[in-house]
């Protein structure tokens, strides 16, 4: 995979106040990475730095290889981004507001725009003036704009804000035809963590302007999973686990934790079956991006 956005030693700070330390990430194309972290960590300004917006910092922003601060003139734009509410001109409808930004962005064909509008599902409003809008009705109108003429990059800072509950899936769902239809590489800030883990493939933690660990949702099929085993012969269990060296955990008197590479959980469970051994239940115990976040964020508060 080719590597389309690289951010090398990034910081900034505002008199003696440092908002960015060193920040170094890498996404590949088709790549969605959430960025997460507490209010003042620093999120923001990265974004900012990354679409341009922040002129002065120091350390290096690459965008397919070429530094963002020799910002040569392209034909079609290089990145999209919505960061803070998006603007757009009152008097004009959102589908002349998109004509306008799509001849700036160099799109030559027109009909994009009704894809978009369409994938976003946004039609029902689109020839409406934008003075109309709600700020959910803004925020999808804003990503609309980003996304015209497929920037290789899209930078989105709580791109969730003041959305419908109910129309979140869909935009989630759009955010995955970028990256997986479109090859768009994707940068995502929310406090929802939920829907970060629901849409991206991996997440930067980030506190005190720096990125503190990196966490890939993808599990791989060679990654071992944490599996519980609920039986009513856990002393039988344990003695079968410390026969085949399987490394466990007791977590109450029925239920027993162990590490395992999830392609051999059959054979294993057909195994203890022929031991007389009952299984009443056998679950994967997945750790939510909520208790990751907990623990990285507390674990690094108390260090």
């Amino acid at each position: 995979m080719n590597e389309v956005l690289k951010i090398n030693d990034v910081s900034k700070a505002y008199g003696k106040q440092t908002v960015l330390d060193k920040v170094n990430l890498s996404l590949e194309q088709g790549e969605i990475l959430g960025l997460v972290g507490p209010n003042g960590a620093g999120k923001t300004t990265l974004m900012k730095i990354i679409t341009g917006l922040i002129k002065k910092y120091d350390g290096d922003v690459f965008i397919e290889d070429e530094n963002i601060r020799d910002n040569k003139k392209h034909n079609t734009k290089q990145i999209g981004c919505v960061i803070e509410t998006p603007g757009f001109y009152p008097e004009l409808t959102g589908y002349e507001n998109l004509l306008f930004f799509a001849e700036i962005s160099g799109l030559k064909d027109k009909s994009e725009i009704d894809e978009i509008v369409k994938k976003l599902g946004i039609e029902s409003y689109v020839n409406k003036k934008a003075k109309k809008y709600s700020l959910g009705m803004k925020q999808r109108l804003g990503v609309a704009q980003a996304v015209l003429s497929y920037p290789p990059v899209l930078v989105l800072d709580e791109p969730t804000n003041g959305l419908d509950p109910a129309i979140v899936p869909q935009f989630r769902k759009f955010i995955k035809y970028m990256a997986e239809e479109k090859h768009t590489t994707v940068l995502i800030s929310s406090h929802i963590l939920s829907e970060i883990e629901l849409m991206c493939d991996k997440v930067a933690f980030i506190q005190e302007g720096k990125i503190i660990k990196i966490e890939n949702l993808n599990k791989s099929e060679k990654d071992n999973a944490v599996i519980a085993f609920v039986t009513s012969k856990s002393e039988e269990l344990k003695s079968f686990f410390n026969n085949k060296k399987i490394n466990y955990k007791i977590l109450d008197k029925d239920k027993i934790q162990a590490q395992l590479n999830p392609e051999e959980l059959e054979n294993l469970v057909l195994s203890i079956a022929k031991e007389n051994i009952p299984l009443k239940s056998v679950y994967e115990v997945k750790e939510s991006l909520e208790q990751k976040y907990l623990k990285t964020m507390g674990d690094e508060q108390n260090a």
